[in-house]
């Protein structure tokens, strides 16, 4: 007697198939969804140069905007808003090696400020590629941060929508 496949015992047989093959395995946690790890660490580093942790409040870098900023340009529809990335964290690395002989994370981090300091004075006009990414990052970086759980009750100490017992602000009339 020959074996006969029916239509429900071919779609169980062509399910455990494509479900076996079309498997990906999953996401180390933790690991950048978009950046290089290398990548990763330079804006988190960059990120964290911009808003360090002081007195008042933690910084970037526990707030967690590397990881924002990675999520965001790993969901980007448009192919520019994600070299516009690589291309200025490569950029980065470039202004390093010509300024300081090596890679921004192996500069000093007295030479990481000053880096910082030279681009955000061109930020008004930026012309080259560092310069351009600065802005990007910075703009995204302040967003990112003041969005945060950190950047929103520490940092800014807002409370939300409470009810005040007494008018402290300035009376017009």
């Amino acid at each position: 007697m020959d074996p006969i496949l029916n239509r429900r015992d071919l779609f169980k047989a062509f399910t455990a198939v494509a479900f076996t093959t079309l498997q990906l395995p999953a996401a180390e946690p933790g690991a950048p969804l978009f950046f290089t790890r290398d990548e990763f660490a330079l804006l988190d580093a960059l990120t964290d140069l911009m808003i360090p942790t002081d007195d008042h409040s933690p910084g970037a870098h526990d707030a967690g905007v590397a990881a924002f900023i990675d999520r965001r340009v790993a969901e980007a529809f448009l192919a520019q808003d994600k070299d516009s990335w690589r291309k200025g964290l490569s950029a980065m690395n470039e202004l390093s090696q010509s300024s300081c002989q090596c890679p921004f994370l192996k500069a000093s981090q007295q030479q990481q400020q000053e880096m910082l300091k030279k681009l955000a004075a061109k930020e008004k006009d930026p012309k080259t590629e560092p310069e351009k990414f600065f802005t990007q990052l910075k703009e995204t970086t302040a967003f990112a941060y003041y969005s945060s759980s950190i950047g929103i009750h520490q940092e800014i100490n807002y409370k939300g929508n409470v009810l005040l017992e007494q008018f402290v602000g300035y009376d017009a009339t």
